[in-house]
C-alpha cells in the first residue's frame, strides 16, 4: 500500500484501537454503584473509582514522559502492553470485587497503563501526519471520547446480563486493541520523538506567559469536562427516573449517556479541528467555551423537565465541550520553543487531568447541597476562565505564531 494511503489505514485502525481500549476509562466507574453495599461504602463508589483513574493516569504520564518511554520502547509495543495490562488489571478487578482497597489500588495501576495508550496514540498518528495533522488527532480524540461512552451502550447489549460482563468485554475489547496495533501496522521511518519532562523546566513554563494562557484555557476545559463525563449519567438517571421506571429507564439513560459523551465527542472532536484550522484557535475555542459554559448553567434547570429537552442541551454541551481539546495542546506546540516543547504538552496535560479530581469531586458535593438544578453549574466557572484566557492570548503579538497567523 502506497505511503499516502497507507496513513489512513494508521489512522483508523490507531482510532478504533483507541475506542476499544479505552472503553476500560468508565467501566469500572459505570458499575460501582453495584457495588458499594459489597463495599460498604454508601453513593461514594463512582467518585471514588473514577478518581483512582484519573490520579493514575497523571502518575503514568508523568513517569512515561520523565523516562522517554515512547523513545526507548517501540511506541506499538508500549501501546500493546498498556492496553493488555489495562484489561488485566480489570479483569482482576472482577475476581477481588469484594476487597475494596484491592479494587481502589487496581484503577490506580488502570490508570497507570491508560498513559501509555492516549499520548502514545497521539504519538503515533502525528508521526505519520506531518500535514493535516489537526485533522488526524481530531479523529484520535473522537475515537477516545466514544470509548469513555462506549460502557452505557454496551450495558443494553442484549448479552451483558451483570456488571461482571461488562468489564470482560471491556477487558477483551482492550486486548483485541492493542494486538490491532501490534499486528496490523508497521513502524513509521520517519517516527517523531516523543515529548519528554523535564522537571527544570517547569520555571521557564510557568514564566512563558502565552503559553500558560493557553495551558488556562486547556485547565479550564477539563475542569469541566471529565466532571460532566462522570456524572452526566447519573443526573439523567435521576432526572428520567420521573417519566420511566425499571428496565426503560435504564435503557433510555444508557442511549441518552451515549449520545451526549460519544456521539456528541466524535462530532465535536472533528467538527472543532477542522472551524479552529479556518478561524484560528483563540476564536475557535472562545466560542466553544462559551456555548459549553453556558450549557453547563442551563442543563440543571432541565432536571426533571421532558427528557428530550435535557437530551438536546446535553448534545449542545457535548459537542463543545469536546471540541476545544485538541487546539490547546496545538497551542502549546505553536507557542513554545524546542527546549520545553515536550515538558510543556506534559505539563499541561498532567496538571489538566489533576484538575478534573477537584471537578468531580466538587459535583458529588454540590449534588447534595445544591441538588442537580444548581450542580453543574459550577463547571461554567472553568469553561469561561478558560474563555478570558484565550481571549487575552488573542491580544498578545506572540498568538500569530498560532495557526499560520490567524490566532
Amino acid at each position: 500500500m502506497e505511503a499516502k494511503k497507507y496513513k489512513w489505514f494508521v489512522l483508523i485502525i490507531m482510532s478504533v484501537s483507541e475506542l476499544m481500549v479505552m472503553s476500560l476509562w468508565f467501566s469500572a466507574s459505570t458499575i460501582a454503584p453495584e457495588l458499594e453495599p459489597v463495599w460498604g461504602i454508601s453513593g461514594l463508589g463512582t467518585l471514588i473509582v473514577t478518581l483512582m483513574v484519573q490520579i493514575g493516569f497523571v502518575l503514568g504520564a508523568l513517569i512515561s514522559a520523565t523516562l522517554g518511554l515512547a523513545d526507548k520502547v517501540n511506541p506499538r509495543k508500549l501501546f500493546t502492553f498498556s492496553s493488555i495490562m489495562s484489561a488485566i488489571f480489570t479483569l482482576l478487578f472482577v475476581l477481588l470485587y469484594r476487597h475494596f482497597l484491592i479494587e481502589m489500588v487496581l484503577m490506580l495501576s488502570t490508570g497507570i497503563m491508560m498513559a501509555g495508550v492516549y499520548p502514545v496514540a497521539v504519538l503515533i498518528v502525528s508521526s505519520w501526519f506531518p500535514t493535516r495533522r489537526g485533522l488526524a488527532l481530531g479523529i484520535v480524540i473522537a475515537g477516545l471520547t466514544l470509548g469513555t461512552a462506549l460502557p452505557h451502550i454496551i450495558l443494553d447489549l442484549p448479552f451483558i446480563t451483570e456488571w461482571r460482563a461488562l468489564l470482560e468485554f471491556s477487558s477483551l475489547l482492550s486486548i483485541l486493541g492493542g494486538a490491532m496495533v501490534l499486528f496490523a501496522l508497521h513502524d513509521d521511518k520517519n517516527q517523531i520523538k516523543a515529548p519528554q519532562f523535564k522537571w527544570d523546566t517547569i520555571k521557564q513554563i510557568i514564566k512563558n506567559k502565552p503559553v500558560m494562557l493557553a495551558n488556562f484555557g486547556y485547565f479550564g476545559h477539563m475542569w469541566e469536562l471529565y466532571a460532566m463525563w462522570t456524572w452526566i449519567p447519573i443526573f439523567l438517571l435521576s432526572s428520567f427516573a420521573f417519566y420511566y421506571t425499571g428496565s426503560r429507564l435504564l435503557f433510555i439513560t444508557g442511549i441518552a449517556s451515549f449520545s451526549i459523551i460519544g456521539l456528541s465527542g466524535v462530532t465535536g472532536s472533528v467538527l472543532g479541528g477542522v472551524i479552529s484550522d479556518r478561524i484560528g484557535r483563540t476564536l475557535s475555542t472562545s466560542i466553544y467555551l462559551s456555548i459549553s459554559g453556558t450549557a453547563a448553567i442551563l442543563i440543571g434547570l432541565t432536571y426533571r423537565a421532558v427528557p428530550y429537552i435535557t437530551i438536546i442541551l446535553g448534545i449542545v454541551w457535548g459537542i463543545t465541550a469536546i471540541a476545544d481539546s485538541a487546539q490547546f495542546s496545538t497551542a502549546v506546540t505553536e507557542l513554545s520553543n524546542d527546549a520545553i516543547r515536550g515538558s510543556a504538552l506534559t505539563f499541561q496535560m498532567a496538571v489538566g487531568f489533576l484538575i478534573t479530581v477537584g471537578s468531580i469531586y466538587a459535583i458529588d458535593i454540590l449534588r447534595n447541597i445544591v441538588g442537580w438544578h444548581w450542580a453543574f453549574s459550577f463547571l461554567s466557572i472553568g469553561a469561561f476562565a478558560g474563555m478570558i484566557s484565550m481571549i487575552r492570548l488573542r491580544y498578545k503579538k506572540e498568538s500569530l505564531l498560532m495557526c499560520h497567523g490567524k490566532r
